[in-house]
C-alpha cells in the first residue's frame, strides 16, 4: 500500500496526506455537533414533557368545562361560558404554579383578547395594579408569536424564547370546542443562564470550528493545487528545455520563483559552457585542419609555381600561334586561382598574432568603403552608414579587421543578388565596441547556422568554404567575438565585437 502511494504523483501524495490530517478532527466536530448536542436537547426534551404535562391537565380541565356547556346549539362561546372558563383555568392553574415554584401558566382567550397569568418566572414582590397591568402586557408580548404559530396550525407547539441571557421554554396548546379555537394555554419556565449561554457557545463554537476547518481544508488543497500546477510547469519547462536550451521558465512567485530562477540561471551556465565547448572543439579542429592545409598548401604551390612559369616560357616561344594565346591565358587564370586559395589556406593555417593598436573603427570602415562602394552600386545595394559619434578607439590590428570587414560586406553583396540595402552601424557596449552588417537578402537557413563559421563549409556553389571561417579566428585572435544576431528571409545582420583600446594593457590612448 505504501509502494502504491509513493508511486503516486506528488500533488496526490500532499492532497491525500493533508485530507487524513484533517479528516480526524472534522469527524470528531461531526460527532460533537450531533451527538453532545442531542444531550442538551435530551434535557429539553425532559423539561417539554414537564411543562406539557402541566399544560395538559389544565386543557383537560378546560375541555371538562366546556363540555359541561355544551347543551347550547350556538356555536359561539358566550360571555358567561368564557367567564367559566377563566374561573376553571384559575382552579386548575393556581395550585400547579404554587407547586411548581419558577413555572409561570396563561391562558389567553383570544374573542375578548384577555390574558390570564398563574405563577412567576423570577422573584417576586407585591405589584401595584398598574405593575400588573404592564407585566400582563409584556408577558403577551413575549407569547405573542408562540400565540400566533398555535392559531394558525391549531397544534401544540414548544420552544425556547427570549433573549440570551434570559431565555424560557415554553409549551403552548390550543382548547378547542365545537372545531372553534376558544383558548391558547401554555405554560414557561426559564431556562438557566449558564445553560442558555453555553449551549448557545457551544453551538456557534462547534459550527465555527467546523468551518474553519472545512475553509483550512479548502486553503490547503488551493495551495497544493497551485504548488502542484507550478511544479508541473517547471517539468514541462524542463522537458521543454531538453529539446531546446534556449527556452526558459516563466518567473514565478515566492521561493518557487527562486528556484525556477536558480534553474534559469543553470541553463545558462550550461549553454555558455556549451558555447565554450563548441568554441574550444572548433579550435582544436582549426588548429589540425590548419596544419594539414598548410603543409597541402605548400605542396600545391611549387607545381602551380612550375606550371605557371611553363606557360609563360611557352607565350614567349610560341606568341606567333595565336590559338595558343586562348589556351594558355586559361591555364594562367586557373594557376592564379588556385594560388589565390592557397593563400587562403596558408591564411587560414598559419594565423600570425595580431599587432594591435588604437584604431578608429568609423575611419576605418569609411577606408574599407572606399573601395568597396563601386561594388555597392553595381550590383544596386543601396548604403546606409549608421557611425556612432565619440566612438572609442578599438585595441585591433586595422588590415586584419579591414579584410573581416570587406568579407561580409562582399557576403552580404552575394546574398543580394538582385538589389537591396546594407545598413552598416556602429555601437558600443562595456568595454566593447559594435559594428553590425544588416543586409535585406534571403536570410540563412536554420540547418546552416551552427556551421557557417567552420571551415570549408559553403552554401555558394563557387564558394571555398573558409570567408568566415577566416574572419572568425581573425575576429577571436583580437579577443572579440562574431555572430549572426539576427536573420529571417527579410534579411542577416552579423555584428562583430572587438575590444576598446582602453581596456587592453598597452593600448591606452593619451
Amino acid at each position: 500500500m505504501f509502494k502504491i502511494f509513493k508511486n503516486k504523483s506528488f500533488a496526490t501524495q500532499i492532497m491525500v496526506t493533508v485530507s487524513a490530517i484533517l479528516l480526524i478532527p472534522i469527524l470528531v466536530m461531526v460527532y460533537d455537533i450531533f451527538f453532545a448536542g442531542a444531550k442538551d436537547e435530551m434535557l429539553l426534551k425532559t423539561k417539554e414533557e414537564r411543562l406539557g404535562t402541566m399544560v395538559k391537565a389544565t386543557v383537560r380541565e378546560l375541555n371538562s368545562f366546556l363540555q359541561y356547556q355544551a347543551g347550547s346549539t350556538d356555536p359561539q362561546v358566550s360571555a358567561k361560558t368564557l367567564e367559566g372558563l377563566a374561573n376553571t383555568f384559575k382552579m386548575a392553574a393556581k395550585p400547579l404554579s404554587e407547586a411548581n415554584p419558577g413555572v409561570r401558566l396563561g391562558l389567553y382567550v383570544p374573542a375578548t383578547k384577555d390574558l390570564y397569568v398563574y405563577g412567576f418566572l423570577h422573584q417576586y414582590r407585591p405589584q401595584t395594579p398598574e405593575e400588573k397591568k404592564a407585566r400582563e402586557q409584556r408577558i403577551l408580548n413575549e407569547a405573542s408569536s408562540g400565540i400566533t404559530a398555535v392559531t394558525a396550525t391549531k397544534e401544540p407547539l414548544s420552544r425556547i424564547t427570549g433573549s440570551l441571557g434570559d431565555q424560557t421554554f415554553e409549551y403552548l396548546m390550543p382548547v378547542m370546542h365545537k372545531n372553534q379555537l376558544v383558548a391558547i394555554a401554555w405554560a414557561d419556565e426559564q431556562v438557566h443562564p449558564v445553560f442558555a449561554q453555553s449551549r448557545q457557545f457551544s453551538l456557534i463554537t462547534r459550527y465555527l470550528t467546523l468551518f474553519g476547518l472545512i475553509f483550512g481544508l479548502g486553503a490547503a488543497l488551493y495551495v497544493i493545487h497551485n504548488l502542484a500546477s507550478e511544479v508541473q510547469v517547471i517539468k514541462n519547462g524542463l522537458l521543454s528545455m531538453e529539446e531546446d536550451i534556449d527556452k526558459r521558465l516563466p518567473a514565478m512567485p515566492g521561493e518557487i520563483g527562486e528556484v525556477v530562477q536558480a534553474i534559469n540561471n543553470l541553463a545558462d551556465s550550461l549553454k555558455e559552457k556549451k558555447r565554450l565547448q563548441e568554441e574550444l572543439m572548433r579550435s582544436e579542429r582549426l588548429a589540425a585542419l590548419g596544419r594539414l592545409v598548410t603543409g597541402v598548401a605548400h605542396e600545391l604551390r611549387n607545381p602551380l609555381g612550375i606550371v605557371k612559369a611553363t606557360v609563360q616560357v611557352m607565350e614567349g616561344e610560341f606568341k606567333s600561334l595565336q590559338e595558343l594565346k586562348e589556351y594558355t591565358r586559361v591555364i594562367c587564370e586557373q594557376v592564379d586561382r588556385g594560388n589565390k586559395v592557397i593563400q587562403e589556406l596558408l591564411d587560414f593555417g598559419r594565423p600570425s598574432k595580431p599587432i594591435v593598436s588604437p584604431t578608429d573603427i568609423n575611419g576605418l570602415l569609411d577606408s574599407v568603403l572606399t573601395f568597396t562602394s563601386p561594388m555597392l552600386r553595381q550590383n544596386k545595394i543601396q548604403l546606409t552608414k549608421d557611425f556612432s559619434a565619440n566612438l572609442p578607439a578599438a585595441a585591433i590590428e586595422g588590415d586584419k579587421i579591414k579584410q573581416v570587414f570587406v568579407n561580409l560586406i562582399l557576403n552580404a553583396i552575394q546574398a543580394m543578388p538582385g538589389g537591396g540595402k546594407l545598413t552598416i552601424q556602429t555601437a558600443t557596449a562595456p568595454g566593447f565596441i559594435h559594428v553590425s552588417f544588416t543586409d535585406t537578402g534571403q536570410g540563412i537557413a536554420a540547418r546552416h547556422l551552427p556551421h557557417i563559421f567552420d571551415p570549408f563549409y559553403s552554401t555558394k556553389e563557387e564558394g571555398a568554404g573558409l570567408g568566415l571561417s577566416i574572419c572568425h579566428q581573425i575576429v577571436r585572435m583580437h579577443g572579440g567575438k562574431i555572430w549572426v544576431a539576427q536573420t529571417s528571409p527579410a534579411g542577416t545582420t552579423f555584428t562583430v565585437s572587438l575590444p576598446q583600446a582602453n581596456l587592453q594593457e598597452g593600448c591606452d590612448i593619451d
